[in-house]
Parts: C-alpha cells; sequence; structure tokens
C-alpha cells in the first residue's frame, strides 16, 4: 500500500467486493474513498455489469467509460477472476486470508454452490466480515424470486407515500433505492468490522434490500409506525401539497425556473409577508400575524405571491428569502449545481483524468473531515491491478501454509 494512502482514516483495512452492482459498489466505495484498499472481483471478459450501464462520454458504449462504473469504483483495484475455476477459486481463498470484509450481491446459494460459502470463507479468517446483499434476504420464502428496483420500491413501501391517491403510485426516480440499499450495507459492514477489531470474531451480514427500504427514514418507517401503533394508514397524496392555516409549503414559478416554499411556522410566515409586501403597505397589514388565513383572503394572499415571484429570477427570488432568514430554494439543473460557487468553494466535485474516458469531475463525500475522503484513483480498467493481486494472494496461501507446517 502506497505511504499517502496510510494518511486516511481507513487506511489498512481490505475490503474484497465480489458484487456486479451498484448497492454493492456503492457499499464498498465507501470504504475505498476514506483510504481502505478495496478489490473489485470481476468477470473475466466482461466485468462488473455496471460497465454496461451509460450515459457515456459522447455517447459510445465502452466497458471503460461508463458514468455509473467510473463513479462507484474510485479508489478500487481490479483483478478478473473466473470463480467457476478451482485456480482463480483458490486466489480468491488467498486473498481472503489477508481481508477484514467479502461483500457479495450473488443469487442467495450461489457461493454455497460454488463451495466460497461465508462458513469456508470464514474458517480460513474467523475476524472476516461477509456481507451478503440480495433482494429479499438469504432466508425465507421470497429469497429465491427475482426483483428490480421498481419491484423493491413497490415491495419495500416507498411508493406508497408517493403520488396521488386517485392516480397510479410513482417510483422514486434513478436508482435510489440501490443506493439506498448499498448505504445500509456499508454502514453495517463498517459496524461488524469495529467489532471484529474488538472481538476477534467477524460476522456474516444478511441484507434485504426489501427491509432495507421498509426500514428507511423516509414517510415509509413513518407510515409504518402509525399503522404498527394505531392501525392508520395514511393515503398517497395526503400531505401534499400543504397548504393550511397560515402556513404553506409547495413549489412556485419564477422568471426562469422554480422555487420550491417552505413557510411553517409564524417566524416564517411574518418574515415571507415582510418579503413580498415590502412595497405593499396594505398587504402587510392585512397579512402580518395572522394564524389562520382561509377563503377569498387565502386566494387572494397566494395571487399575490405567485405574482411576485415569477417577476423575478429563481436565484433572485432565492437569495432574498436566504437573506430574510426564510428556507426558499431554487430548483437546479444538474449545470447550475456544478457551476455553483458554493460547491465549488467547499470542493464538492473533484476532477481526475481516466486513461480511457479522460478528465471528468467526480462527486465527493457530503461531509468534511481530517484524513476523510480523498480521490487517490479513478475506477479502474478491467483487470488493470490482476498480475499484482494474484501475487498477493499466492505470498499470503504460501505464508499461512508455512505456517502450519511449522
Amino acid at each position: 500500500m502506497a505511504d499517502h494512502e496510510s494518511h486516511q482514516v481507513l487506511s489498512g483495512v481490505r475490503v474484497l467486493d465480489l458484487s456486479r452492482w451498484v448497492a454493492g459498489e456503492y457499499a464498498t466505495k465507501l470504504f475505498a474513498d476514506f483510504g481502505a484498499d478495496v478489490v473489485k472481483v470481476e468477470k473475466p471478459g466482461e466485468g462488473s455489469l455496471t460497465r454496461r450501464w451509460g450515459p457515456f462520454p459522447d455517447d459510445v458504449p465502452d466497458p471503460e467509460r461508463s458514468a455509473l462504473f467510473l463513479h462507484l469504483n474510485t479508489n478500487k483495484r481490479s483483478v478478473a477472476l473466473d470463480l467457476t475455476d478451482q485456480a482463480d477459486r483458490e486466489l480468491l481463498l488467498g486473498l481472503v486470508r489477508d481481508a477484514h470484509a467479502v461483500v457479495e450481491s450473488f443469487r442467495p446459494g450461489h457461493l454455497e454452490r460454488l463451495g466460497l460459502g461465508p462458513d469456508v470463507l470464514r474458517a480460513l479468517n474467523q475476524r472476516l466480515v461477509v456481507t451478503r446483499i440480495s433482494a429479499f434476504g438469504q432466508t425465507g420464502p421470497r429469497r429465491d424470486h427475482e426483483a428490480s428496483g421498481l419491484v423493491l420500491q413497490a415491495a419495500g413501501g416507498p411508493m406508497h407515500a408517493t403520488g396521488q391517491a386517485h392516480r397510479a403510485p410513482l417510483r422514486k426516480p434513478g436508482l435510489l433505492e440501490h443506493y439506498t440499499v448499498g448505504r445500509s450495507a456499508g454502514q453495517a459492514t463498517l459496524a461488524a468490522v469495529l467489532g471484529a477489531r474488538r472481538t476477534g470474531r467477524g460476522a456474516t451480514i444478511d441484507v434485504s434490500g426489501q427491509e432495507v427500504l421498509l426500514a428507511g427514514a423516509d414517510r415509509r418507517a413513518s407510515y409504518l409506525l402509525s399503522a404498527s401503533y394505531s392501525g392508520i394508514t395514511a393515503p398517497r397524496g395526503a400531505r401534499s401539497p400543504h397548504r393550511h392555516g397560515a402556513t404553506f409549503t409547495g413549489p412556485f414559478r419564477a422568471a426562469d425556473g422554480f422555487v420550491m416554499v417552505y413557510v411553517t411556522n409564524q417566524a416564517f410566515w411574518n418574515r415571507f409577508v415582510h418579503l413580498v409586501g415590502a412595497e405593499d403597505q396594505t398587504f402587510r397589514e392585512r397579512f402580518l400575524d395572522r394564524q389562520t388565513v382561509a377563503g377569498q383572503d387565502r386566494e387572494d394572499f397566494l395571487a399575490h405571491v405567485a405574482d411576485w415571484i415569477l417577476a423575478r429570477p429563481k436565484v433572485e427570488v432565492m437569495e432574498a428569502a436566504e437573506a430574510a432568514r426564510i428556507p426558499v430554494t431554487a430548483y437546479l439543473s444538474v449545470s447550475e449545481v456544478l457551476a455553483h460557487p458554493h460547491f465549488r468553494e467547499r470542493g464538492a466535485f473533484v476532477a481526475a483524468e481516466h486513461p480511457r474516458a479522460g478528465r471528468l469531475e467526480y462527486a465527493g463525500p457530503p461531509w468534511r473531515m481530517e484524513r476523510g475522503y480523498r480521490l487517490r484513483a479513478t475506477a479502474p480498467l478491467l483487470d488493470q491491478h490482476g498480475a499484482h493481486v494474484r501475487r498477493e494472494a499466492a505470498r499470503q496461501t504460501a505464508r499461512e501454509t508455512e505456517e502450519a507446517t511449522a
């Protein structure tokens, strides 16, 4: 391990990433970006499934230029191993002997059929943590069922809380559910690694994607608690939009886009009335300190607010509200976020040169800490570190054999 890696908080930790999709790769990325040595074990000739997922620079598919793979696999090393081949399985076992954690996302039972189940791996290394990510868990009547992100959102509860009651449920966009599962798996893995450091005993972690979403900190958790304790199930759309009493939240159209207004208490209400009624004394006198605004009053109030916002650019509205200490934000496009001076000053995006994809910007962590995140290397080419990793595995196996026969 290079000297400069020793300065990060997870330096000295080694993780084997056997996963081939977003959840597992994100879980191990959380280790790699903070200094751990993460070895990505990939299928020869194909690599991870995320290598096939765009977008691609210039919109030309290339397994070495997938934006998803490049994002999820920074700071990792790649070795191509065929786990159906006895020699490659032995190499993997050599790596396991010196690892702190293995993260996998195969179908339940697949590793056991290869002779690489948790019992086998942990027999070689008592402190090893084996994290298993699957759709429905390693046990139970649904363990072998097929699932996609859409299935998990529907089966795990999130879609119950999205959309309007009179329309079909809506899924949350992108790959959000996979990142949520990956973050949970990463947290559980880190906890078990810390526990193994204290006790000398590792653990096998069974991560069910459905149950992660079921227990999420989003609205679904509140709904589940409500159903458990009171039998009340909130209908979809019941809380949106919220415009009752002297409070209101929701989007408003500005001159060049939209802003989200969040006025939920009397202090925010009065500040907002002063802001949008700065040039209209009659408006201020009518609405200041009002605790209930309904009927025609409310229609007149919202009409005034809508006209005031529509006459101004979204960022101007946001900045004026921020100066008045009111939580209002502009809806920013991706390009606006990338160029925003706040993110630039904080170093939220880090540029690096990839040998095939060229110079790209990568998202950094959402927090700052000493000896924390560092972009040491861009995502690896398939089997880029194969020769070196194989030598490491062979040395570790030979060392253990010598110790056993000494």
